[in-house]
């Protein structure tokens, strides 16, 4: 959005011809009409007016061709550039005025109806300004402003649209060393007893397919106002567990308000998955999010999620529960505009709506660390830390509080092919420690993805 808005700027304020002061009409009727215009345009007002709107001194040159045109109501000349000034000055009514009234009499002028066109669109009139543009394609005008004005219709084209579609559809390959997250120590104590654990770890590869489909809606009336909808779905193929497929259907729907620094959306979200093919628990609640650009580099983002998950088969009704989550996110963009670091910290809470368990209610703290290095015009490496504390609530008599510490590293390397498609490959370590030998484990994952976007 914000490089259409730079298009129609630029191409709006520009003039479609360069602007000389024209030399009066040779075609005459009457040797009256001949010195009637001679008169005015050896007037000193005129001509001062004529310098003034060279000079791009707009407010002058507005009202001296104001006063003129009270006392020259329908000369071409004193409309144009009464006209002209007062589209700089951005003064549209008054521009419209003047270019219509010299159409009346000059249906075929190229120039005047170019113009005419433009004081439209910048209007936001687009219906009416891309006929104009069109009726200025059928006349004979130089080539150079053929293609400006085929520009402006293409970007009003553009404006007409009553919605934003923005579609991404990511293809993936991935490949993780314990896909269950087997321990890899042998014994936990409980009390006086020491059990086994499960130290096996079980690798495999999968294939990934994601698609994102994001729908903004501007309001008529108000364009900071809009209605943003999102869907995301996603699945994972194990190639030989196929127990730990994955598959997720995430929709989300709500109301934005944009200004030019800040910008909060609030929705309505449902989440859907499934693991092993089978429809396991749902997600549901409302998001609100918050995001402000402290300056022309660093951003800074607030956001809350109130959600309920509840599971779908009765054995695991017990492993219902209610979250809350807030985050707060800082953006920085470094001297070249394409480095970038990024912090981040998350606090959680999970509470039970039902039942005995003591592995659902845990408070959880989350912070992330990463930096994007480009190296290359088309190359960029991602570096990142995450670190995150996990402790449980509820606990069992006469056995410890868990107490989670997991640190995942990455590293990324991310290829820009052209602007819709990219790849990518990542690498993660990632190492839980917990003071409950059964749930302390150890992994690696690599994931090769292909981005495209539409």
């Amino acid at each position: 959005m914000k490089t259409l808005k730079l298009i129609i700027f630029t191409l709006s304020t520009l003039p479609l011809v360069a602007y000389s002061t024209p030399e009066p009409q040779k075609k005459v009727e009457t040797k009256n009409i001949v010195d009637s215009k001679n008169k005015i345009y050896q007037l000193t007002d005129y001509k001062e007016a004529i310098n003034l709107f060279k000079n791009k001194n707009y407010v002058k040159s507005f009202q001296l061709f104001g006063k003129l045109l009270n006392e020259y109501p329908n000369d071409k000349q004193i409309n144009f550039y009464y006209a002209r000034s007062a589209f700089e000055l951005k003064n549209y009514e008054y521009a419209f005025s003047s270019f219509d009234l010299i159409l009346i009499n000059n249906p075929n002028d190229s120039r005047v109806r170019a113009e005419f066109a433009r004081t439209l669109m910048m209007m936001k009139l687009y219906k009416e300004a891309k006929e104009e543009f069109n009726k200025v394609l059928l006349l004979p005008i130089p080539l150079n402003v053929r293609k400006n004005i085929e520009k402006m219709i293409t970007v009003i084209e553009s404006k007409e649209k009553t919605y934003v579609l923005n579609k991404i559809a990511i293809i993936g390959f991935g490949w993780d060393d314990n896909i269950n997250n087997n321990t890899h120590i042998d014994t936990t104590a409980y009390g006086s007893l020491n059990l086994d654990n499960d130290t096996s770890k079980k690798n495999d590869t999968s294939m990934n397919l994601i698609f994102v489909g994001n729908l903004i809606v501007p309001n008529k009336q108000n364009n900071q106002l809009t209605w943003e909808s999102t869907v995301i779905s996603f699945v994972q193929e194990q190639s030989r567990y196929k127990e730990n497929n994955i598959g997720l259907l995430s929709l989300s729907s709500g109301m934005g308000y944009t200004t030019k620094l800040f910008k909060n959306l609030t929705s309505v979200t449902y989440d859907h998955i499934w693991v092993g093919n089978s429809q396991t628990v749902y997600i549901y609640g409302l998001t609100n999010s918050i995001k402000t650009k402290v300056n022309k580099k660093d951003i800074l983002s607030f956001d809350i999620k109130l959600k309920k998950k509840k599971f779908i088969k009765e054995e695991n009704f017990d492993k219902s529960s209610q979250i809350e989550e807030y985050t707060l996110t800082y953006d920085k963009l470094l001297t070249n505009k394409k480095d970038k670091i990024t912090l981040s910290s998350s606090f959680i809470t999970e509470r039970k709506r039902q039942g005995i368990r003591t592995d659902v209610d845990k408070d959880t703290n989350k912070y992330k660390i990463s930096y994007t290095k480009n190296i290359l015009s088309s190359l960029d490496v991602t570096l990142g830390y995450e670190k995150e504390l996990n402790k449980y609530k509820n606990f069992a008599v006469n056995l410890p509080k868990r107490d989670d510490d997991k640190k995942v590293f990455n590293t990324k390397l991310s290829h820009t092919i052209n602007k819709s498609k990219l790849i990518s490959l990542e690498y993660k370590n990632t190492d839980n420690k917990s003071n409950i030998n059964t749930y302390s484990y150890k992994k690696q994952s690599v994931n090769l993805n292909y981005t495209i976007i539409f």
